[in-house]
């Protein structure tokens, strides 16, 4: 179960997130998902949109019956989606989803057939978003487990507050830090990361377009095919040129790796490139998870995939959004297609961030120490 959260915290996630982030307006239509562990969320967020005029619908997945029916029904009717459902869904203006279920280690538990068609719908769900421009966010409370706090090393309770207050950020604030910063990584030729613990890593940029998470799904995104975001928000992102990377990447806090249907926490490490791709890693530190990936791959040559820098002030520990720390360099490899590259192949990506480093553009301070030089 989730701890009781006061009705004010619920009052100002619901009116942040939906006037702020998704600019629901009067006369909209608001489709709410919950399970049955986020509920008291999304009566608030339900509450609000009245309060704004819009129509709210609420959609509810009770846990207990859901795990009823994996045991005693037929695996077929796993991820299964009504007609009606998609309905809802192609007919809502904004789409609001909060996560879950929250027994991750019943959910770990199942087989891989069950879990493949729980998630078979989810290329299907982002073509109906982005057909009719559903401007979505999902909120992941209902996921915070003590496994996979156990997993991250975070506390259970900082990882469950951080999700709540970096969520109350007004993303204007992150807006105007990230946009100067996009506009450097989109306009510029080469990136250069550094810092004492030995990092210097230089990247080609590629003139492509920067993707900004902070917060707001609006009409420019909508354009660019940006329907979703997760919330907390809080990242501005690019995809260098796949052909070039030279020097050393040395991370201070935990990562990512993304192998098949796996997902792995990365300790820290180091990861040594030369002519565009990873010649050598720390197989001491982050090593085991990432070799034995790369070996069931075939030793792929793996070249560097995107590079972030993080906005939100408010996020320091948050499972799988590290990435989104104020001031956090992020350098991820492998596979970047799905972020706006053009490497499909190896089917791996894998992400460390860097505190505490410095990031410039054609000789240009973006990031220094940490701390974001604009805004």
């Amino acid at each position: 179960m989730l701890p009781t959260y006061p009705e004010s915290r619920r009052r100002a996630f619901a009116r942040n997130l939906l006037r702020n982030g998704l600019g629901l307006t009067r006369g909209e239509n608001l489709l709410v998902e919950t399970w049955s562990a986020t509920l008291p969320w999304a009566i608030n967020l339900t509450a609000e949109a009245r309060t704004i005029g819009a129509r709210p619908l609420l959609s509810v997945k009770d846990e207990p019956t859901y795990w009823r029916s994996v045991t005693e029904g037929a695996t077929s009717q796993i991820g299964r989606v009504g007609d009606h459902e998609w309905a809802a869904i192609s007919a809502s203006d904004v789409y609001v989803y909060l996560y879950g279920p929250l027994d991750t280690v019943r959910e770990e538990s199942l087989p891989q057939a069950a879990v493949r068609r729980a998630e078979s719908n989810n290329h299907e769900l982002m073509r109906v978003l982005q057909k009719h421009g559903v401007r979505t966010a999902r909120w992941d409370l209902g996921r915070t487990s003590e496994l996979w706090a156990k997993r991250y090393g975070v506390g259970l309770r900082t990882w469950r507050e951080e999700l709540i207050s970096a969520s109350l950020i007004d993303p204007q604030a992150m807006r105007r830090a990230g946009r100067p910063i996009g506009q450097k990584l989109e306009t510029g030729h080469t990136a250069t990361i550094t810092h004492p613990n030995g990092t210097s890593l230089a990247l080609r940029l590629a003139r492509r377009h920067a993707k900004l998470d902070d917060g707001v799904i609006d009409q420019e995104d909508l354009r660019s095919g940006n329907v979703i975001m997760v919330v907390p928000s809080g990242v501005t992102s690019v995809t260098p040129a796949e052909s070039y990377a030279e020097g050393t990447f040395v991370s201070n806090a935990t990562g990512v790796l993304y192998a098949g249907n796996r997902e792995t926490p990365l300790t820290p490490g180091r990861w040594v490139f030369e002519d565009g791709g990873l010649v050598g890693y720390d197989r001491a530190r982050a090593g085991k998870e990432l070799g034995q990936a790369l070996s069931d791959l075939g030793n792929p040559r793996v070249p560097p995939g995107q590079i972030s820098v993080g906005l939100n002030p408010r996020i320091s520990r948050i499972p799988l959004l590290f990435d989104q720390e104020r001031g956090a360099i992020t350098f991820e490899m492998g596979r970047n297609a799905p972020m706006g590259g053009r490497n499909r192949s190896p089917r791996l990506m894998a992400y460390l961030p860097l505190r505490g480093g410095s990031l410039e553009v054609d000789g240009e301070p973006l990031v220094r120490r940490g701390e974001l030089v604009t805004g």
